[in-house]
């Protein structure tokens, strides 16, 4: 489907893009012929004969757009009058067709929320008549078809050594598909590439559906993770098109189970893979799991390459349920002793176990905010990271009473910064970061800010 363009979304995105690095301009691709020009409000053929600027959008988002003066040459769609003005961008990044006065054009337009003003732009088949080939003999040929239309697409597995130049996706050639409609159903498989290809097909709604090759499955965050079959849902206009695709993973997984220090199973943890240095084409992928109430995981859909697994080995809180430290395969506390896992494409790889350490220790440390003079603050919060491997693994705030005290939740044999922070009427105060070791006996946190920032 064609990324549809209205002039208030020309203006609030220019709004909000204009402010951070520029307007820039992104289309979902083009249709074919049979495709777009049923689903645009207006398609002809015609002559620019000016060209001016015209303010387009409501109340305070409103944008200087091109405004284009056509002669129709040949109506074919949704066009009654001989001559029509088209909005378009200024282009260099808002998506504007670039209409040269006294050029040919055909022209695919929608129509404004209004119903008044038509609108074009470089993410639809809009292009010189010179270049349109393709769509006017699809559009000629009309008149002499039935009204039965067409359904294509493609069935690819994704390329997991994908370099510069290739495709993301491989086709899966031989997958076997079937169309169902309320009143038709029909029968197609995919070719050598991937593709597929049904003629004089009854206009009407379908469910396109594909029995899953072995060994490949759809993204685990579909809603049909899992099935045998999946479907896309498409509708066929008459003399039309529609266009569908499956893009499919290799079923790749890695299994296990994670038990606490006396080998008991650990329900509900949220355990996480990420890519290890060694495989600099994954250090960047995360995958993440929760086992069940035997303590069995799974990480589905995972990419072919090494990686780290274990709790709480991600910069991110711990569960408040789950108080253990940061622990990796097999059970140790640093990434230097971690056991590096190789998963290969399409391998269920099992048997993997997480040996958690004991349970940390939680204990209640209290303390207070203050000027440098002495007196309470009000409206300051505390800032408290942990740092595990030498790097800050979490980070939350607290918020002080009306005193400024307050109380943290911490855990006994792990190192924590904590510092206070200010702000009000322009001016900023921080105080300086306290080490939390957590061998301070009873003794309440002192954090002082400057006095000099105070409001």
């Amino acid at each position: 489907m064609k990324l549809r363009i209205s002039s208030f979304a020309f203006v609030a995105a220019f709004v909000l893009l204009s402010a951070t690095t520029g307007f820039s301009c992104t289309c979902a691709g083009s249709s074919p012929p049979c495709e777009e020009f049923w689903s645009v409000d207006a398609v002809f053929t015609g002559t620019v004969v000016s060209s001016g600027e015209v303010s387009v959008g409501d109340g305070e988002f409103k944008r200087e757009m091109r405004l284009v003066h056509l002669t129709v040459d040949q109506p074919m769609r949704g066009m009654q009058s001989s001559a029509v003005d088209v909005v378009t961008g200024w282009g260099g990044g808002d998506c504007g067709y670039g209409f040269k006065i006294g050029e040919h054009y055909l022209v695919y337009a929608y129509r404004d929320d209004k119903g008044k003003r038509l609108e074009t732009s470089i993410c639809t088949r809009t292009r010189l008549l010179t270049e349109a080939d393709e769509d006017l003999a699809f559009i000629r040929g009309l008149p002499a078809s039935g009204a039965n239309g067409l359904i294509y697409g493609n069935v690819g597995k994704r390329n997991y050594h994908w370099k510069e130049g290739d495709s993301w996706y491989l086709p899966v050639a031989d997958a076997e598909l079937t169309i169902e409609g309320k009143e038709s159903q029909y029968q197609a498989r995919s070719d050598e590439k991937g593709n597929f290809r049904l003629e004089n097909v009854l206009p009407g709604k379908y469910a396109v559906k594909l029995k899953l090759p072995a060994g490949l499955i759809r993204n685990s965050l579909q809603k049909d993770e899992g099935a045998a079959i999946v479907e896309n849902e498409i509708e066929v206009a008459a003399q039309g098109c529609a266009e569908t695709g499956f893009y499919l993973e290799s079923d790749t997984r890695v299994r296990g189970q994670v038990l606490d220090a006396k080998g008991n199973p650990i329900a509900k943890m949220r355990l996480e893979m990420r890519g290890a240095a060694t495989d600099n084409s994954n250090i960047n992928t995360f995958r993440y799991a929760m086992s069940d109430r035997d303590g069995n995981f799974e990480f589905k859909i995972v990419e072919p390459g090494e990686y780290r697994l274990g709790y709480h080995i991600l910069r991110s809180d711990m569960q408040e349920d789950q108080p253990y430290a940061r622990t990796y395969l097999p059970g140790v506390a640093t990434k230097g002793l971690a056991t590096i896992i190789s998963v290969k494409e399409g391998e269920a790889l099992a048997g993997v176990t997480l040996q958690m350490p004991p349970p940390l220790s939680q204990r209640i440390v209290k303390g207070f905010i203050v000027w440098s003079d002495g007196q309470p603050v009000q409206g300051a919060s505390v800032f408290v990271s942990l740092t595990e491997e030498g790097e800050m693994s979490s980070f939350s705030t607290v918020q002080p009473d009306g005193e400024g005290r307050f109380t943290l939740k911490l855990f006994e044999g792990l190192q924590y910064k904590v510092s206070a922070f200010r702000e009000s009427g322009g001016k900023q105060a921080q105080s300086e970061y306290i080490d939390v070791p957590m061998n301070l006996g009873d003794q309440p946190l002192r954090l002082v800010l400057p006095v000099q920032a105070r409001m």
